[in-house]
């Protein structure tokens, strides 16, 4: 099927066309004289080739070819119909030949360069060649006093005009159609579109039928029908433009054909001329302000997009960015409280316990209030380690640490030391009685028990104990140590407070 449309269906469609084309020609855009404002059917071929791939142009030459001689046969005889559509289809052959040759892709009406290469393709090049031919045949084959010159010139001039007003509007609707574009039009921007129709075909009655202009509005005048399509082509871009632009220029063109508006002069090739200087810059003129808003509306749209993009990139980086300093912060709070930790209870270490008997020393010298160092020894742990195993001595040392976390207060600071030995930091510990507390914790300790195998492993501690009296941290450990070590001396499974505390009551009582 799509096949027969590209070979059957619109070939005949373009020869309709071509015919209407040719009779809207000679009957509407024609002067008295015979000169042609405007020619129509070219610029459907055209339309039709630049639309279609090479391959399937023949079927269009053979359409066109048929409409020519229909038309022609009336006035001229088949051969010289023959030559005119030869000529005509030459002319448009050799326009979108070079139009594909130069673009290398299809033409755009949305690029000002493609417009520049189809004005001065079908302008300056297609039109002028095509017109030696056809001023050849009504010079060689047709009695004419008419000099060469003046038929090459008003072949050329009457297809380019032709070409130049309706070849844009006939491509866009050979190649995508027109409700496509129609229908993404909401209804405000509907009833404006509609308003400056009937302001456009206001004007251009007016100013070409109703005889407002004389010489002195003469250059004045006609500018008026500019408004509503330059309008249109800011507002709506090239397709919209090119209805509009196509519209007032055929009724320039007709108005000027049945001797109204300010065209009309005593030489009638005059008044041509004029009509289609006129209606040739009035295209040009309103197709490029169309492209060229078109284009920058499109690159302001791929800027805003390309800055859109940036943003989420920025966005997106950002984000990573942040996402990466909380891994890295989760990552060193984890690794600080693995330095901080011991692996084993899961309590503070020896390095934790240190900084933080060390800063409370400090504390202690500002509001000179002491604190306390409990160390805390297993009684004969190495025996559990040999007789049951390390597995064994790990549950112990996790069950010594789990009980004595659970009877100390919130505010004391519980830690490994290192091996079986733990430490407790009592702040204020005038407060507390640290004989007392040191018999809890034995009773504590003396309550934890171990399952293995049918057998209950209880665990005994000796206890060292002493109180700040204006050291530094590490004599006080010493000084608790030495306490630890006279318990163990004394039996084990008791506590000892330091000499120096002692002494230090001693001299206060």
């Amino acid at each position: 099927m799509f096949s027969q449309y590209h070979t059957v269906f619109f070939p005949l469609i373009t020869g309709l066309l071509y015919y209407l084309g040719a009779y809207v020609g000679v009957h509407f855009a024609a002067l008295d004289s015979g000169i042609v404002v405007l020619w129509p059917p070219n610029a459907v071929l055209l339309a039709a080739l630049l639309s279609r791939p090479p391959r399937l142009w023949w079927p269009l030459f053979l359409a066109v070819m048929a409409a020519e001689v229909l038309a022609d046969v009336p006035v001229f005889t088949v051969t010289q119909a023959v030559l005119f559509g030869v000529i005509n289809i030459a002319e448009c052959m050799i326009a979108a030949g070079l139009i594909r040759y130069w673009l290398a892709r299809d033409i755009d009406w949305n690029e000002p360069k493609d417009l520049g290469v189809f004005l001065v393709t079908a302008f300056f090049v297609a039109a002028p060649l095509a017109a030696i031919g056809g001023a050849s045949v009504y010079s060689f084959l047709l009695t004419s006093d008419t000099p060469f010159l003046t038929f090459w010139r008003l072949w050329w001039i009457g297809d380019a005009t032709g070409l130049v007003v309706l070849t844009p509007l006939l491509h866009m609707l050979f190649s995508a159609g027109l409700q496509p574009r129609a229908s993404h039009l909401r209804l405000p921007a509907q009833i404006e579109l509609g308003a400056a129709w009937l302001f456009g075909l206001a004007a251009c009655f007016l100013v070409f039928s109703w005889n407002l202009h004389s010489d002195a509005y003469l250059v004045l005048t006609p500018l008026v029908v500019l408004a509503a399509p330059l309008w249109v082509a800011i507002r709506f871009g090239p397709f919209a433009a090119s209805f509009l632009v196509t519209a007032v220029a055929l009724y320039v063109a007709f108005a000027t054909a049945a001797g109204a508006g300010p065209f009309i002069r005593e030489h009638q090739d005059q008044s041509a001329l004029l009509a289609q200087e006129f209606v040739v810059l009035f295209v040009v003129l309103v197709l490029y302000v169309a492209a060229f808003v078109h284009q920058n509306r499109r690159k302001s749209r791929k800027l805003h997009e390309a800055f859109s993009e940036l943003y989420k990139l920025n966005q997106a980086l950002e984000e990573r960015v942040r996402q990466r300093t909380r891994e890295l912060f989760d990552a060193n709070q984890r690794l600080q409280s693995l330095a901080l930790t011991d692996e084993l209870t899961g309590i503070p270490n020896r390095r934790h316990m240190k900084n933080l008997g060390e800063d409370e020393v400090k504390r202690s010298e500002r509001s000179q209030r002491p604190f306390a160092v409990i160390l805390l020894d297993i009684d004969h742990f190495k025996q559990v380690n040999d007789r049951y195993g390390h597995a064994v001595g790990d549950q112990s040392l996790q069950a010594f640490a789990q009980a004595i976390g659970s009877s100390i207060r919130s505010v004391d600071c519980f830690g490994r030391w290192g091996g079986e030995e733990f430490m407790i930091i009592v702040p204020d510990s005038d407060q507390v009685d640290l004989t007392r507390l040191s018999e809890k914790l034995l009773d504590c300790i003396r309550a934890v028990a171990v399952s293995f195998e049918d057998q209950r492993i209880t665990l005994t501690a000796s206890v060292g104990i002493s109180e700040w009296h204006g050291t530094s941290f590490d004599r006080l450990v010493s000084e608790a140590d030495n306490a630890l070590y006279r318990a163990k001396a004394k039996g084990r499974n008791r506590a000892e407070l330091s000499l120096a505390r002692l002494h230090a009551a001693d001299r206060e009582a």
